[in-house]
């Protein structure tokens, strides 16, 4: 199977648990940028009536064009001022870390939430090569195969977290997940302070 259909795949499984999860940890006075807003799923069941102010961005599709923008989430979040939002939604399926790098590093001092979606352990499990960022927060040679590498995926998480904080200088205030069944996708929500 290519790379870009396992990235590429979706699984909606874990809609309620993942609802739960930003009902639970939504920060009061929340200003949310979705960056994978796609058919509102979780607008609909964690963010509609509940935030001060929300904003979804899809390169595909988007549930409401008054509240959403076609886009490419790179390109936006590269271009725009982040300084009106206190929570993101990652919630990619691939691997969110780009995303979440060029966040951390634009928004201004304060108190952030975040909701990720990350299938990197799918990756990991599928091929074991050593992702660009992997390689860059653990020092592991780019594409080199690890067998079992994805055993590993909490520790490389951390390691992120932790790579973060000392690039630019934030602190992580909580960081929580969960699992689908399978162990190939994680869902985590991500407080820090910077």
């Amino acid at each position: 199977m290519p790379r870009n259909k396992i990235w590429g795949k979706t699984d909606n499984s874990m809609e309620k648990e993942k609802a739960i999860m930003r009902e639970r940890y939504l920060p009061k006075n929340a200003r949310v940028l979705d960056l994978f807003c796609g058919n509102g799923e979780m607008y609909r069941r964690a963010y509609k009536d509940k935030v001060i102010y929300y904003h979804g961005i899809d390169k595909n599709k988007i549930h409401d064009t008054e509240l959403c923008e076609l886009n490419n989430n790179i390109i936006y979040i590269t271009h725009h001022d982040l300084k009106d939002f206190n929570t993101f939604d990652l919630d990619d399926y691939g691997s969110p870390w780009k995303q979440f790098y060029i966040i951390v590093k634009k928004i201004p001092a304060g108190e952030y939430t975040f909701f990720m979606t990350d299938g990197l352990v799918m990756h990991q499990k599928v091929d074991g090569e050593v992702t660009k960022f992997v390689s860059g927060t653990e020092q592991i040679p780019k594409g080199m195969n690890i067998p079992g590498l994805n055993r590993f995926y909490i520790d490389i998480f951390g390691t992120m977290l932790k790579d973060l904080e000392r690039r630019y200088g934030c602190e992580i205030q909580q960081a929580k997940y969960f699992h689908n069944e399978r162990r190939s996708v994680y869902y985590w929500v991500i407080k820090i302070k910077k």
